[in-house]
Parts: C-alpha cells; structure tokens; sequence
C-alpha cells in the first residue's frame, strides 16, 4: 500500500517509520526546506545560520518531561536512547520585577507575596491536581473553566498573582473560556527534570527520517501540496510542488498533519458538516526571538515566566543554562516567547522592532543587556501553535478516521487534554497507522 504524507514533523515521519516497518510504502511532503515543524531547527531554516555551532537549535524552546514514554520508547527502538540527556534545570517567575524559585513545594512555601494560608491552599492544589486525578477521573474538569476553579481553589491572591497573569498570557481574552482539564494535564504531566537531545530535536527527528528512509520510506523537501483529490474508492491524486516542478503523486491512501482548518483548502468536497468541525478548532499563534548573546541574561535560570500582563512578552528561556554553551562556540542563547492572535499587532513587527520593544524589559532582568550584547537574532512566527480548549472540548475532538475513506488527520489539536508536545506527535503517529491497517476502508 502507498501512503501519501502531508507535513514532515515528528507526527508525520513517525508515521512514515511504523509503515514502513509494516511493509508499506510512504512518500511524506514536507513544504519547507527542513523536517520538524515548530520542532525545525533553524541551521535549514535561515539564510546564513552559524557555521561554528556543534548543534542544531530549535526555532521555538522544546524539552521533554522525564514521563514522554513514547519519545524515549522510539529513541530505544532507534538504538540512540544514549543520546537523551536528562537534566534539572531552574524555573523562577517574574512577579514585580524580582525572580523567584516556584518550581517545588519549598520554593513555594518561602514565596514572600503570598500568606502562609494561601500558600499552604496553593501547594494542596496543586498535589491534589497531580497525584489525585487520572485521565479517566480528570473528565470532571470538562465543564469547570481553569478561572473558576483556580480563583475557589487555590485562593483568590494566589490565582491573580501566579495563574491568571500566565493563562491570559497564552490565551488573551479567551483565558476565562479555557477548561480546567487542560490545566490539570498540564500540571499532571510536568517533571522537575527535564530531557533534551544530543544535537537538538532536528537530530532526533533526522535519526527517525533516517531509520525511515533505509526502510524504503521517500521524504520529499519544499513540497507544497496544492490539492487532493479523491479518485475513486482506492486512489487519492496529490497535486504538488516540488523545487518548482508540478508534479501528481497517485496514493492509497493519506494522512494529513497540518491543522484541521487547512484540510479544505487542500480537499475539495468534504461534507459540509466536517468541515464545520474542522473549522471550529480554534487556536493562537506564536512569535520568539531567538538571541545569540556575549553574555547571559539570567543567572542560572532556564525557564523564567513572566507574571505580568503588562509585559510584552511571556517568557524568557535561556538555553545554555539548560545544555552546555559549548554546543553552541560559547555562546549565550536566548529564547524571547509570546503567544498571541495571528492579527495581533505584534504579529507584523519586524524582528528589529520587537527587539527595540523587548529592550527595556530585558533591562529590568538584567541591566548589562543592550544591542551590543547580541552576536545575533532570529525571529520566528507561526499562525497556529497553541489549540484553544473550552468547555466539553473532549467531544469536539476529531477522530484520526475522517469521513473520506482512506484519509486520515492526525494534528496537534487532536492530542487532548495533553498540551502540545512532540511526545504526543509521536504517540499520534504510531497510533493513526495502528488504525489504518486495521481499517478496513
């Protein structure tokens, strides 16, 4: 069988490994120049990336938990589990100006703006969110908004001081719509080590495109897919572009990884009513400023949110304090994050712009930053990378199975109620292979 591909990050080359392992061919497009997705590494994706880095470096900040079993269950099938380095990096948040620890129940306990009450109330939260619940158990969270529940349950001051200045953060106006089974799973799955990769996440996901392609597997670079179209029962054409050549893939069948609401503008005739599903998946797009600097920003910090809605940005993530500096010729590497609307005017700034905005902030973390700390800067942007779940949002999630026999959707917004994460990429496609050779479509 011939498996068309759309989208070569971490879900979509998974995919391709496991069919390949089954014995079916897979033939994945990718319209960059590079695999990954928000996982990409910028080495391809920038005109004159630095020669002199040992490693690759990821566009957006990425880690896994010491929990993300599907991540090191491939590596281990893979032959590199050698390769993941596990760590126990800082996290502070930004509150009046001041960092503080709040990464432990000590941190918390010796947190100065809060009362001994409500941090007593907080920490029992919090235990209770993680050790309590379950996925099953946790369904209860569906039709309780995080506002509500974290304003009655983890006090009023802790909720306005901690939680709601990150929620409106991520989530804008929208935050009070966001369900609380989101939050849980956020707070269930988190781990005070965290895990990186030899190289960057580019290296893991080459050394799946690898073991992918020595099956047989085809990966095709700077292929953008015009249309699908449906043929008969067995046959899907896909029309696309490849280095500038049109080009028709005639396939079996196909799997589409990119979100929910491009699946339209690639397939012609769905039914009206999936195509409102696929529509109604909301989410919010994402900008960072990657910082190549002489000198760090934080002290031994690696992840510092910031708890002010005022701010122009949501967190700072100093690199190096996660992996040596030496990887990357001694530098200083700095991610500057935010999440917002696509049409947020934040969104059309240039990188020179955002870094004039940023400027005083940074100063307030450290007063040494100014242009002339920076080696150099990358900014990147994406329109989708983040799912919005309210209320129920368990019923609106689409099935890997679409009503088109022979295709199928496995995207980010299908990973609830775990937030987005390579694990969950990798997880989907092993899983949404599982399910088409078991289809009797």
């Amino acid at each position: 069988m011939k498996v068309g591909i759309i989208g070569g990050g971490f879900t979509g080359i998974t995919a391709a490994y496991y069919l390949q392992k089954a014995g079916h061919q897979a033939i994945v497009l990718e319209k960059e120049s590079y695999l990954g997705g928000l996982a990409g590494g910028i080495k391809n994706a920038i005109p004159n990336p630095p020669e002199n880095w040992e490693w690759d470096l990821e566009q957006y900040y990425h880690h896994w938990f010491t929990n993300d079993a599907f991540v090191f269950k491939l590596g281990e099938e893979l032959g590199v589990a050698d390769k993941f380095i596990k760590k126990h990096p800082q996290s502070h948040i930004l509150y009046k100006d001041k960092t503080y620890p709040l990464d432990s129940a000590l941190a918390l306990l010796k947190f100065p703006h809060l009362s001994l009450v409500d941090r007593v109330k907080t920490g029992l939260t919090l235990a209770q969110l993680k050790y309590r619940f379950d996925m099953n158990s946790s369904k209860k969270f569906e039709n309780i908004t995080a506002d509500e529940y974290l304003r009655k349950h983890s006090s009023k001051k802790a909720y306005e001081l901690i939680w709601k200045p990150l929620l409106v953060g991520k989530f804008a106006d929208k935050y009070k719509e966001v369900n609380m089974r989101w939050f849980w799973a956020r707070v269930y799955k988190r781990t005070s080590s965290l895990v990186y990769y030899q190289g960057g996440f580019s290296a893991f996901l080459q050394d799946i495109a690898d073991a992918s392609k020595k099956l047989g597997a085809d990966i095709k670079l700077k292929s953008s897919v015009q249309e699908i179209t449906k043929k008969d029962t067995n046959q899907f054409s896909i029309r696309h572009e490849t280095s500038g050549t049109q080009e028709e893939l005639d396939v079996e069948k196909v799997i589409v990884t990119t979100p929910p609401n491009t699946l339209p503008f690639m397939l012609k005739g769905i039914p009206e009513d999936y195509k409102e599903k696929l529509k109604s998946h909301e989410g919010v797009g994402a900008l960072v400023i990657v910082l190549r600097l002489h000198h760090p920003i934080l002290d031994d910090t690696y992840w510092l949110s910031v708890n002010d809605i005022n701010w122009p940005f949501l967190a700072v993530v100093e690199h190096t304090n996660f992996m040596p500096k030496e990887k990357y010729a001694g530098e200083r590497i700095i991610y500057i994050g935010d999440y917002l609307e696509k049409d947020h005017p934040n969104m059309q700034k240039s990188k020179e712009e955002l870094i004039e905005m940023f400027t005083p902030y940074i100063k307030k973390i450290n007063p040494l930053f100014s242009n002339e700390s920076i080696i150099d800067s990358y900014l990147f942007k994406s329109n989708y990378a983040q799912p919005i779940p309210k209320l129920n949002h368990q019923e609106k999630i689409l099935p890997l199975k679409t009503p088109i026999t022979g295709l199928f959707l496995a995207t980010m917004a299908q990973v609830y109620p775990w937030d987005r994460g390579t694990n969950y990429s990798i997880e989907m496609g092993k899983k949404v292979v599982e399910q088409m050779l078991a289809s009797s479509d």
